[in-house]
């Protein structure tokens, strides 16, 4: 697949390959550019997660903007393979951890998260949404006290109702997909730590 490449910082202009199949969504150039607009340019120091990871375009778009460490979450047999050929295209960069698990697994074991970004397949969405209510729960756990999550739906599909510690702050829509910032409640706690 052409046209996934970074598009700010340290890493601006290289290209990534993308998975094969339909099981990934690359994260389109204008969605990913008004993100930054929107989080800020550089994420310099910060801890950042990518769920959901696929090819890691919006991991080493992060590592690109200063983040220190970036989680990449891909279990995925099709494209785990895509990620670690883009970490070594940039030379395996420092700060990256690469999860090949399932973000049930890994999410637990994680604090202090300034971002966690979540970009599930749609299918998600569908049958009450459990796997979405549940990646919100975890991910408010892993959050620092300042930390957000942004999570990626599609037109037709909402978050759950859930009681995950997250308030929704803010959503923006670009063509069929939205994106929606959530937060801590105020006076949530950081969650319990997972077994």
């Amino acid at each position: 697949m052409t046209g996934l490449r970074i598009i700010g910082g340290a890493f601006k202009g290289r290209r990534l390959v993308a998975p094969p199949g339909l099981e990934t969504r690359p994260l389109p150039d204008r969605v990913k550019q008004s993100l930054f607009d929107w989080l800020g340019q550089r994420l310099d120091g910060l801890h950042v997660v990518d769920c959901c990871a696929g090819s890691g375009a919006f991991a080493f778009e992060a590592l690109s903007r200063g983040a220190g460490r970036v989680d990449a979450i891909e279990p995925g047999r099709h494209a785990l393979p895509a990620l670690r050929v883009n970490a070594a295209k940039l030379g395996n960069p420092p700060g990256l951890v690469v999860h090949a698990l399932p973000l049930e697994t890994v999410l637990p074991r994680l604090r202090g998260v300034d971002l966690v970004f979540a970009d599930p397949p749609f299918p998600w969405y569908r049958a009450g949404a459990t796997r979405i209510a549940e990646l919100l729960r975890l991910g408010a756990g892993t959050l620092s006290p300042a930390g957000r999550l942004i999570i990626r739906g599609e037109r037709g599909a909402d978050l759950p109702e859930t009681s995950s510690g997250l308030v929704e702050r803010e959503r923006r829509t670009y063509g069929r997909s939205w994106l929606a910032l959530l937060d801590r409640e105020p006076g949530a706690d950081s969650g319990s730590p997972g077994s």
